[in-house]
């Protein structure tokens, strides 16, 4: 701060608190774009690789192997076939998430360009950060003392928890487990 008789001056000028000091630097969260393209080339690889094994499979069929590898190659194929149009979308969809964290509060964007689907909350709104296990990811809400709702998780975020730590870091809050 200043010396007596003198105005503070610099960022956070006035502020005392560690957590009002957080909430003046503003940042906006992003996922990586070196995390989604890496998801895009998986799914560019996982095209090829149902290529290659679908061509595998007329190779067996057309030499007379056995319906055993036919049926595994085949498996493969339509499992990579599959997997490649998941991960495209759900690489084009991640691209755009975003949370805001501001003097005013946490405004989470969770939808696409085409349907952005965007909820603010004030500092003071915010009642708790929950964490739950979902399969094998981690879910985060951020519930509202109105009852409003953020989840995201690992397929939202590519680090989650580091959103949640930043939120909670922001209200004084603790991340409690659901």
């Amino acid at each position: 701060m200043g010396t007596p008789g003198f105005p503070a001056s610099g960022p956070g000028a006035g502020i005392t608190s560690q957590i009002e000091m957080n909430r003046a630097t503003p940042m906006v969260f992003r996922n990586s774009r070196l995390g989604i393209g890496m998801i895009y080339v998986m799914s560019v690889v996982m095209a090829f690789l149902a290529i290659c094994m679908a061509i595998m499979v007329m190779s067996v069929l057309s030499s007379g192997g056995g319906f055993t590898n036919v049926f595994w190659w085949g498996v493969g194929a339509l499992g990579f076939g599959y997997g490649c149009p998941l991960w495209w979308i759900r690489a084009r969809g991640m691209t755009g998430y975003s949370v805001t964290l501001d003097g005013r509060g946490a405004n989470f964007n969770l939808g696409t360009k085409k349907k952005p689907s965007g909820v603010f909350f004030a500092w003071d709104e915010i009642a708790a950060i929950t964490r739950k296990r979902v399969g094998n990811s981690q879910q985060y809400s951020v519930q509202a003392k109105d009852g409003r709702e953020a989840r995201f998780g690992s397929y939202t975020f590519l680090s989650p928890g580091k959103v949640a730590s930043l939120i909670a870091e922001r209200t004084g809050l603790a991340i409690q487990k659901a």
